[in-house]
């Protein structure tokens, strides 16, 4: 039976194994060791930079915030003291009950108030129906003589000046205006201005015969409380585009019936509004109704 060795003896020579033979994972050469330990702690560096800079913008971020925070809070203080400051410093500035200084700034405000109120406006009533044509009645009479020819350059147009007992006056919105007798109502008075609204853009006989009524309905915050008003008149204007009404207008005074009798003309001007020419003369002046009369023949646009 032949000899067959089991193991090898422990005085058996282990093989020599050389260092260019050795290859795979486990036996890496010294070089690659240090090649790749390198680029680990240039890896390891670079995150630690990154976390570092991310780092420091929260921390900054957070410290920007509460310093806002910081500074609203002080704010808020601060304006609550002085409020508390000026509560402090004027609480003793009460009205004075033997009329001292506190009394007089306590009533002043309310007489600047109530004499700055405007006054309230009249209701105005609804008009009747406006004729399409109508020609203005002629007034018996010589009238006020003619002692000048008025030119409103800011309305746009030119009429009649009369003489005494007519005189020039101011009443707004008129920019220029005569006047028979003391400020009162019912009154005797003859005003130009640009028409007081919004008049679109009159281009025909009939838009301007619309905003002649309207002008007339507004006339009557110049009439006595009540008025009720009836046509006498509706025609063109005798110069340039526009459209002439008169009317009569009745009320009451202290129990008496009375009347005044007016014209409103509506001329184109070339201006952004047409022209308004008013003119209303009270029963107890019937001697000037012919002047209304001289008004409608003189009126034209400049």
């Amino acid at each position: 039976m032949p000899f067959i060795r089991s193991y090898e003896a422990q005085t058996t020579p282990l093989p020599r194994v050389r260092p260019e033979e050795r290859s795979g994972p486990e036996a890496p050469d010294g070089r690659a060791d240090l090649t790749r330990t390198q680029e680990f702690r240039a890896v390891t560096a670079g995150t630690g930079r990154r976390e570092h800079g991310l780092a420091g913008r929260a921390v900054r971020a957070v410290t920007n915030v509460s310093q806002r925070g910081a500074y609203t809070i002080a704010a808020v203080i601060g304006t609550v003291i002085a409020i508390v400051l000026v509560f402090l410093v004027f609480s003793d500035d009460k009205p004075q009950r033997d009329g001292g200084s506190g009394a007089a700034g306590a009533a002043r405000p309310s007489a600047v108030s109530s004499s700055a109120r405007p006054s309230p406006r009249p209701t105005l009533p609804r008009l009747p129906r406006v004729p399409s044509r109508r020609n203005m009645p002629v007034h018996p009479g010589p009238g006020t003589p003619v002692a000048s020819y008025v030119t409103d350059r800011t309305a746009g147009i030119g009429y009649a000046g009369f003489g005494a007992p007519w005189r020039e006056t101011k009443l707004a919105p008129f920019g220029s205006a005569q006047r028979v007798g003391a400020v009162r109502l019912p009154q005797a008075v003859i005003g130009s201005a640009p028409y007081p609204g919004a008049p679109g853009t009159p281009t025909v006989y009939a838009d301007y015969r619309r905003l002649a009524a309207r002008a007339a309905r507004w006339s009557l915050r110049y009439q006595p409380p009540g008025a009720k008003l009836t046509w006498t008149a509706s025609q063109p204007v005798r110069r340039g585009m526009g459209w002439l009404l008169g009317y009569r207008i009745r009320y009451v005074i202290d129990g008496e019936r009375r009347s005044s009798r007016a014209i409103v003309a509506i001329v184109e001007s070339g201006k952004s509004k047409p022209a308004m020419l008013f003119a209303t003369v009270p029963d107890d002046r019937a001697e000037r109704y012919r002047d209304l009369n001289m008004l409608a023949w003189t009126i034209s646009p400049i």
